[in-house]
């Protein structure tokens, strides 16, 4: 009697510990995928996580949010079969009905898809989907063991693949920075506070709390300029912007 609630108890940890350690690392995703995206574009911004702090945990607890709702809507039909693989039972109709769930949605993302031509992007997101629901299936049903097992694979995995898959990483967290207007490549227009100097035109990658990371037109590499020294307004209309620009085509101090 003892050694069973010795055991019980014993196994509640691993598993609690098993699912802590999966929550820090699935809050960890968007971590690596700034870094891979500052990377690949050739900069850092020290000031982003330092001073940042707080938008930068609402970006990453949303785009968690995003893998795992992601990655059930189309992938649930997983847990129900490992909970077959792991303890032998199985609900047809149940699953035949998230099947269909997840085939509708699926139809949607293929619709989108034949939209925008984002194969590869796409991809990339559901092999993330894909690995994250099958660790979720593991901490439903698994043993603490095979739960730190499937764990260490995931990490090595998604690891592996957005850092040999780098254009499709920094794609990815691009969607995030363009829905806030913050960077991503859209086309900004900087326009200075000091009303002697003139726009600026290029695309935004990074707005941290004190620069701004762009690719300016015309030019090689990636521009850093002091924050407090402009404004940030979204370019709507490209060819009167830049018009303005090589008309006057000065730039900041």
């Amino acid at each position: 009697m003892i050694e069973s609630i010795l055991k019980n108890r014993k196994e509640t940890v691993f598993r609690v510990l098993s699912i802590i350690l999966s929550s820090i690392f699935f809050a960890h995703i968007p971590l690596l995928l700034f870094l891979i995206y500052m990377g690949h574009h050739g900069f850092f911004s020290y000031d982003f996580f330092s001073d940042g702090l707080f938008g930068l945990k609402v970006f990453f607890f949303l785009t968690s949010i995003f893998v795992l709702i992601t990655s059930l809507a189309i992938f649930w039909w997983i847990i129900p079969l490992v909970e077959k693989w792991t303890k032998g039972t199985f609900k047809l109709w149940p699953f035949i009905g998230i099947v269909l769930f997840n085939l509708l949605f699926l139809l949607i993302v293929v619709v989108l898809i034949r939209k925008n031509g984002d194969y590869f992007r796409v991809a990339y997101i559901l092999a993330i989907g894909f690995f994250v629901s099958v660790h979720i299936a593991f901490l439903i049903h698994a043993k603490p063991s095979d739960q730190f097992r499937s764990l260490i694979a995931v990490i090595f995995i998604i690891t592996f693949m957005s850092l040999h898959l780098r254009e499709q990483a920094s794609s990815v967290l691009a969607i995030g920075l363009k829905s806030y207007a913050v960077g991503g490549g859209i086309e900004v227009v900087l326009k200075p506070k000091l009303k002697q100097n003139n726009n600026l035109v290029g695309n935004l990658l990074l707005t941290s709390p004190k620069h701004i990371y762009i690719k300016l037109d015309n030019t090689e590499g990636i521009s850093t300029i002091d924050r407090s020294k402009v404004d940030v307004i979204q370019i709507k209309h490209n060819k009167q912007v830049k018009g303005d620009a090589e008309r006057n085509p000065r730039a900041l101090p």
